[in-house]
């Protein structure tokens, strides 16, 4: 797709805080990709026209969105203000909430990813009753997009032996943490024993090992470990079929290797709003983009 030109969506910011897209930008510069950035605060407030304003006149571009997390309201808001310039995002919003949401991807997966029930709305009781269903805990619990992982044992996990009680402080601080960000409603997994590496993540856990996949039309691009230490992606082309199972044109697979042995798929992810790791060079991606 050579005449794609890149959309990056930047929220208002200091100006001392990291620029999560700059490299990104750099690459697409590199690569001769014409790209755009627009504010976010107008899509995020349901002003979406308001934010193209600093956009040349159309062209009948196709564009492709790399930028902060937006919510499928948000996402199809800026979708149709770019349609109504005769111009378009190259990922439709129905694919935008396929790889976005949880519970819409989770059941193409099947045995590929962990045992996972969800719920709609903010019912902790209702969310309980749910988590049940998997079989005593320990659990991982986040809402229908995002975890709070970063406070692993505060907002994210649920160890063994939890009670209700146990379980309903998890909850009720990631309903706190997420604010009126929080999406949707609960999501409840199992949890599975992840193979670890040296070093510490946020939130006091272990680094585990795991990989960044990133998937253009239908293949598997790029990909480099979550975290930034020595690891390698055994035997990549076994998640070649992820590019057929999700409907998306651009998205991202993370995966993380069993204690037991193989691996599991942890989550997907809308491709526009993945940041890439830290050991992952985004000229291959941008590189495929061009064909």
């Amino acid at each position: 797709m050579s005449d794609v030109t890149i959309l990056f969506g930047r929220p208002h910011v200091p100006q001392f805080a990291e620029d999560r897209f700059e490299i990104d930008v750099l690459a697409a510069e590199e690569l001769g990709i014409e790209s755009y950035a627009i504010p976010l605060d107008p899509v995020v407030n349901g002003e979406p026209e308001r934010a193209l304003r600093r956009l040349p006149s159309p062209r009948y571009r196709t564009w492709l969105y790399r930028g902060w997390m937006l919510s499928e309201d948000e996402y199809t808001g800026l979708y149709e203000a770019m349609q109504d310039r005769g111009e378009e995002l190259v990922v439709d919003p129905e694919s935008f909430a396929e790889a976005m949401y949880m519970p819409n991807y989770v059941p193409l997966l099947g045995d590929k990813t962990a045992p996972t029930r969800w719920t709609e709305g903010e019912d902790i009781r209702e969310a309980w009753e749910a988590a049940l269903e998997l079989g005593p805990p320990p659990w991982v619990v986040k809402d229908h997009v995002k975890s709070v992982k970063e406070l692993w044992h505060r907002a994210c996990f649920v160890p063994e032996g939890a009670t209700y009680d146990d379980f309903a402080e998890v909850c009720e601080k990631i309903l706190e943490l997420r604010g009126d960000r929080f999406e949707r409603g609960f999501v409840v997994r199992k949890y599975l024993d992840l193979a670890t590496l040296p070093g510490w993540a946020p939130g006091q856990r272990r680094v585990t090992d795991e990989h960044r996949l990133v998937f253009w039309e239908g293949r598997l691009v790029a990909h480099a470990p979550y975290y930034d230490v020595d690891s390698t992606l055994e035997h990549p082309g076994q998640f070649a079929h992820l590019g057929q199972v999700i409907g998306s044109p651009f998205f991202t697979a993370d995966v993380a290797r069993l204690e037991r042995g193989g691996y599991t798929v942890i989550e997907i992810n809308d491709g526009g709003c993945s940041v890439f790791p830290e050991q992952m060079d985004p000229r291959d991606f941008y590189g495929a983009v061009l064909g």
